[in-house]
């Protein structure tokens, strides 16, 4: 990437974050009446186009879709306009991932191509022109014709491998491990591509993800009972942050619990939860734990690396996150909860 593409991404990415909702925003939007009101109060700001057409009734589903669809069309700008700088396009395969998990997760519980037309955009598909892909597996008549649809594709073998899972152990978040399996996959390419300099800048931001990735999926394998071989095929190459020894000894040892012990080896030994709770608390507090700490390294980066490449992959976290906050709006307003409710769910971004 040339300093002149830098300069753009990094001016815009600036430029967006100065745009991000403020909490007071986010009391006005959950004191909303009805979703009418909350599409009428997103009118003047960004999201305005894209919430504006909905079709009615409105309904959360489809104003999250839509607010997704400009964190898609903002990521791909940003991409364009940084062709060598892959992470940032890596970064992009997690919407087409997003989409797969809901085609498989639906496919999985026999779900028809009308049904899943309502709970997927295909923005980002169209983009990059592999709208086709998802329309197929969307079409499947089940969840093995699906995943025969993918073969070929990047998202073949973890497809087959997470069917093969799902048929034992019926979890459908075994759709969400594996497709991120081949979404972290990418970014950790593209982050080892990165000049030694760029790479030490960024890093703090990608080791969140790569390794809470694959403690999460480590910790998963053994909710799930599966073996040492079975969970490697669900790790990546390694991690960041983590030695490869350590990774090794957590996939051997036979329960949460001791691969809890020896996470306290690791630079995430000051998120580790209680480990005498149930196995399922354990793991949604370790994601919780990360999620937060995603949070916190995004919002540092606009202060500490103003002329690197994690300024706009920070800045595309921290909008995700803002999506997600009027996404619970949303659907606390149609739940009819009460402000205070909805906004003890939302995230506030530093």
């Amino acid at each position: 990437m040339t300093f002149r593409d830098l300069e753009y991404v990094i001016g815009k990415s600036y430029g967006l974050k100065g745009k991000l909702f403020p909490y007071t925003m986010l009391e006005e939007l959950a004191s909303s009446k009805n979703l009418e009101e909350l599409v009428e109060k997103l009118r003047p700001t960004d999201y305005g186009p894209y919430v504006s057409s909905l079709p009615r009734p409105l309904n959360p589903t489809r104003i999250e879709l839509a607010l997704r669809r400009c964190l898609v069309e903002v990521h791909f700008d940003l991409a364009m306009k940084s062709k060598n700088a892959g992470i940032i396009q890596a970064y992009f395969m997690k919407y087409l991932t997003s989409n797969l998990k809901t085609v498989l997760k639906g496919k999985a519980l026999g779900k028809s191509y009308e049904e899943l037309l309502e709970l997927v955009d295909l923005r980002a598909e169209e983009l990059v022109k592999r709208r086709d892909i998802v329309v197929r597996a969307m079409a499947a008549k089940d969840l093995a014709e699906a995943v025969r649809f993918l073969s070929g594709t990047r998202f073949s073998d973890v497809a087959s491998m997470a069917m093969e899972v799902y048929e034992k152990e019926k979890d459908l978040v075994v759709f969400d491990m594996a497709m991120d399996k081949a979404y972290f996959s990418e970014v950790l390419k593209e982050f080892n591509k990165l000049r030694f300099a760029e790479r030490k800048r960024v890093r703090e931001i990608v080791a969140v993800d790569i390794d809470g990735y694959m403690i999460l999926a480590i910790m998963r394998s053994k909710l799930w009972g599966l073996t040492i071989a079975e969970t490697k095929r669900f790790l990546l190459d390694k991690a960041v942050n983590i030695p490869s020894d350590v990774i090794d000894r957590m996939v051997e040892v036979g329960n949460v619990t001791d691969a809890l012990r020896i996470l306290d080896e690791t630079p995430y030994k000051s998120i580790i939860p209680e480990s005498s709770a149930p196995d399922t608390s354990i793991i949604k507090a370790l994601e919780e734990a990360f999620e937060r700490l995603t949070l916190n390294r995004a919002s540092e980066a606009f202060l500490k690396d103003i002329f690197s490449v994690s300024v706009p992959i920070a800045l595309l976290k921290l909008k995700e996150f803002e999506v997600r906050n009027i996404s619970i709006i949303a659907a606390g307003i149609e739940e009819g909860l009460s402000v205070s409710r909805m906004l003890q769910r939302v995230v506030k971004l530093q």
